[in-house]
């Protein structure tokens, strides 16, 4: 038996035990209605045809219309589950970060970024595979409510909302397909499933509203969005506008406290231990410190374009931002990680690529440039074997 997460409502199912849906092909008409299970869970409204657990030996035939179900769903949520998650190892990844940090932007950016430009660099189809990306109905209404607002209009998307109804988000899940591999004798598959999950910055405001999160403690891998403009130090080397100041001094340390404290807790880990999950620190909006850095800096550098994470580069950003992290006087998160976490790597990104209007929301006239967005997702993925490890 394998526990795996659902990548939409992240509760640990059986793999080799789940549901079918039924795909309305009988002799009678079943009818789609809304899930009371998948709303609850996951808050999608979508109509769907019934999900049914077989009975043990027999085919999945739909009690409802007689016809053979192949469609395989989650037995919690009851929402249709991509083929490669069920024929892979799928991680889950979260994403994580206090208010103001540019967590949402980050969000949208990376996954235009995967499908557009990285999928190109991996030879390799990424695409959307869920029905109600983000709340939107369906793949297009994402393009036209959330992206081209955005991409094309050049307006700053609205913050996310502070979740009330206990962790009740709607997931972007993607589907990367590529040619399978083989290492070491063994053919591993080139296809994998990422599930995306954008939290507004109150959610992680207090230890109780952390504890709800029920994605963090199944995640495989954590990317952490750090908002630089919330150190003092970072803060005084720049000249922002008040716009541009969302989160309030000593909040990047506090939400990786809490999420360690979840962490721990969930994963009833004893002090001296350390926690195992991969973790990916992100400092956001790297941009606006550009003009006070060495030109030949790795943060500056753009990133390798090779089909796979490259970890001499990626050592070298670790590197650079920790020494920024100390100019920064922010030295008490690396101590907080070292102290916490086996295996953690900084990384410095601009989804952007230039300063936006913070007063008007509206992106710099040169359009969404992003820079290093990537590099963390390919970090976590080559810790799965999922990308090649250069």
């Amino acid at each position: 038996m394998s526990r795996v997460a659902c990548p939409f409502c992240f509760t640990r199912i059986d793999s080799s035990h789940l549901a079918y849906q039924c795909t309305n092909r009988g002799v009678t008409q079943c009818t789609a209605e809304e899930d009371p299970e998948r709303t609850r869970l996951t808050g999608n409204t979508l109509p769907s045809f019934p999900t049914f657990m077989p009975a043990r030996n027999m085919p999945p035939t739909c009690p409802g219309c007689g016809a053979e179900a192949l469609r395989r769903a989650c037995p919690q949520c009851h929402t249709a589950l991509p083929l490669a998650f069920i024929d892979t190892n799928s991680p889950t990844i979260g994403i994580v970060g206090s208010k103001g940090s540019g967590k949402s932007v980050l969000m949208m950016v990376l996954i235009r970024q995967l499908r557009e430009q990285v999928g190109k660099r991996f030879q390799a189809a990424v695409r959307i595979a869920t029905d109600q990306p983000d709340g939107s109905e369906g793949v297009e209404a994402y393009r036209v409510n959330r992206e081209e607002p955005f991409f094309d209009g050049h307006a700053l998307p609205p913050a996310t909302q502070e979740d009330s109804t206990t962790n009740r988000r709607q997931s972007v899940v993607m589907l990367w397909q590529g040619e399978p591999a083989r290492r070491l004798g063994v053919r591993r598959s080139g296809s994998t499933v990422l599930s995306f999950v954008d939290t507004a910055g109150e959610d992680l405001n207090s230890y109780d509203k952390t504890f709800s999160q029920r994605y963090l403690p199944v995640c495989n891998g954590l990317i952490v969005a750090l908002d630089p403009f919330a150190l003092p130090g970072a803060r005084a080397r720049l000249n922002l506008p008040p716009a541009a100041v969302l989160s309030t001094d000593g909040t990047p340390l506090e939400v990786i406290s809490r999420i360690t404290e979840l962490l721990r807790t969930e994963l009833r880990l004893k002090q001296h231990k350390k926690i195992k999950v991969p973790i990916a620190v992100v400092f956001t909006k790297i941009d606006a410190f550009f003009s006070g850095m060495d030109r030949g800096s790795p943060v500056m550098a753009k990133a390798p374009q090779v089909p796979g994470y490259t970890q001499a580069d990626g050592q070298a950003v670790h590197e650079t931002v920790r020494a920024l992290m100390h100019d920064w006087e922010a030295s008490d998160i690396d101590v907080h990680l070292r102290l916490n976490y086996s295996d953690f790597q900084y990384f410095a990104v601009s989804a952007l690529g230039a300063e936006p209007d913070y007063d008007q929301g509206r992106v710099d006239p040169g359009g969404v440039r992003p820079h290093r967005v990537e590099d963390p997702i390919l970090w976590l993925l080559a810790k799965e074997n999922k990308v090649a490890s250069l």
